[in-house]
């Protein structure tokens, strides 16, 4: 069936999920994380859903215009897709330069393919939009007229991409400037021209993002958005480009606030000094913000750096001591409990 015969009431564009997994099996069930929409009670689990039957043919058409996609993008592991107005991140679920990820054009049927596809907002979305309380919404613009580094972390499909993006328009929006984001791909439509600045968008390779970084310190920007710390070499430039003067977001995976922190320490620091790394990320931090997505809703922790505490918590990450930060964490996030919003920052 093709997308122009399927009803509105059975496209997945009616219904809302964060990831669809499809496979070249037609057999298959198909999976979704974070299904919601009209008749469909919403779930708190973190596990997947089963699509509901109404939708399989829609899937299917996404299934194969994903595989069009992937031929046209010389069987890339990692690509865009924009199907019925929704625009999908597409990863191949598979070893990197396995058969089914370089496959000979004879042997696509005989291999088996499996494909997780993120949906993505292509709009340019604010930080109004994501569900988050105002004070966290004030302070997350407020530190845009700062410079260092604020960490998006979370798990997967949280949404870090989405807020890390909404910081962004919304920092160039209120304060000006120039900003650049280092992708692989880019995800949301940020580029383009905005009353007081200009965003620039820039699709890299996996490998090459410390690279691209490095390259940037040319580029005379206010703002800095790396989509993913994943390696040594794109942590490390990272944390000189914070030192230097802009204002730098980035995502990691994590499972809470300090260990965020700890998690771009080892990155960064890989078989160096961990003593000069942890100095770079007490000298640059301004927050971390952590976030989970269930059933659509946002749970948030933030860990600022801008308080009266300041100081002190610098100090415990120059010294290693990460885990104290939970101290730290739970003291801000009482105040806020209390309402003393204020006093937590």
């Amino acid at each position: 069936m093709d997308i122009l015969d399927i009803p509105v009431a059975n496209a997945l564009s009616s219904i809302q999920f964060s990831d669809i997994f499809l496979s070249s099996e037609e057999a298959d069930p198909i999976l979704v994380l974070n299904l919601s929409g009209e008749g469909i009670q919403p779930t708190n689990s973190r596990g997947p859903a089963v699509l509901p039957g109404i939708f399989r043919s829609d899937a299917r058409n996404l299934f194969r215009a994903t595989e069009q996609k992937w031929a046209a993008e010389r069987f890339a592991p990692e690509f865009n897709l924009v199907y019925d107005k929704l625009v999908y991140r597409c990863a191949q679920i598979a070893a990197p330069d396995s058969a089914a990820q370089t496959p000979r054009e004879s042997s696509l049927s005989q291999n088996r393919r499996n494909w997780c596809l993120r949906r993505v907002d292509a709009g340019r979305v604010s930080l109004d939009q994501l569900g988050y309380p105002p004070w966290a919404r004030e302070e997350l613009r407020r530190i845009g007229a700062s410079s260092g580094l604020l960490l998006v972390s979370g798990s997967f499909g949280s949404g870090k991409s989405t807020t890390s993006a909404a910081c962004l328009k919304d920092w160039i929006t209120l304060h000006g400037g120039v900003g650049i984001t280092l992708e692989d791909p880019p995800e949301k439509a940020l580029e383009g021209y905005y009353d007081k600045g200009q965003i620039y968008q820039i699709a890299v390779r996996d490998s090459a993002f410390g690279d691209a970084i490095k390259a940037s310190r040319r580029w005379a920007y206010r703002y800095l958005y790396l989509g993913e710390v994943r390696d040594q070499g794109s942590a490390s430039e990272l944390l000189q480009i914070a030192l230097g003067g802009p204002m730098v977001i980035t995502t990691i995976h994590a499972s809470a606030p300090v260990e965020a922190l700890m998690a771009l320490s080892k990155f960064a620091t890989g078989a160096g000094d961990p003593r000069s790394v942890n100095d770079r990320i007490a000298a640059s931090i301004i927050g971390v913000v952590w976030q989970s997505l269930r059933g659509g809703i946002v749970d948030l922790q933030y860990l600022s750096f801008r308080g009266r505490n300041a100081d002190s918590m610098r100090t415990k990450i120059s010294e290693g001591r990460f885990r104290l930060l939970k101290e730290d964490l739970a003291y801000q996030s009482n105040l806020r409990s209390l309402g003393r919003i204020e006093e937590s920052f």
